[in-house]
């Protein structure tokens, strides 16, 4: 298995919406819908198994411009907007080599990683981003339909 970073070629872009349909159809993440061409931001960066794409992570370079607690007013960021990988495909490490890449990236970007989830199982989410990949937990919306 191949990670790299993709051009959008017609084809491509063609995989990366069917993929964020299967993602959409998977129902484990909250409000999630697939993706348009329109969607699709540069870099993106692919798992490839020969043309096939089987995972993927895209996002985008940001100045925060709002304060917090944890990223100061006016730092240079990137925000990882998505990242997927086909289930066939998942417990490989392809997760991790995926966000490996893209985190090599933003750091030529900016000087912080961020990035926003509505998983609906929190726990894999923090087991894969804040234990194995040593992002910091900032803050959490809750919501309760009564």
């Amino acid at each position: 298995m191949i990670i790299d970073k993709i051009e959008l070629t017609e084809d491509r872009v063609a995989q990366l919406i069917a993929l964020s349909q299967m993602w959409m159809d998977e129902n484990i993440s909250h409000g999630m819908r697939a993706n348009g061409r329109e969607d699709l931001q540069e870099p993106v960066f692919a798992a490839l198994d020969g043309d096939k794409i089987v995972g993927y992570a895209f996002g985008h370079a940001y100045i925060k411009e709002k304060k917090t607690d944890s990223v100061p007013v006016g730092s240079r960021c990137f925000d990882v907007d998505e990242l997927y990988v086909l289930p066939a495909y998942r417990s490989q490490g392809l997760g991790g080599r995926l966000f490996a890449a893209i985190q090599d990236y933003a750091k030529t970007q900016g000087d912080y990683l961020t990035l926003a989830t509505s998983t609906k199982d929190y726990r894999r989410v923090l087991h894969f981003y804040a234990e194995q990949h040593g992002m910091e937990f900032h803050s959490a919306y809750l919501t309760k339909k009564l």
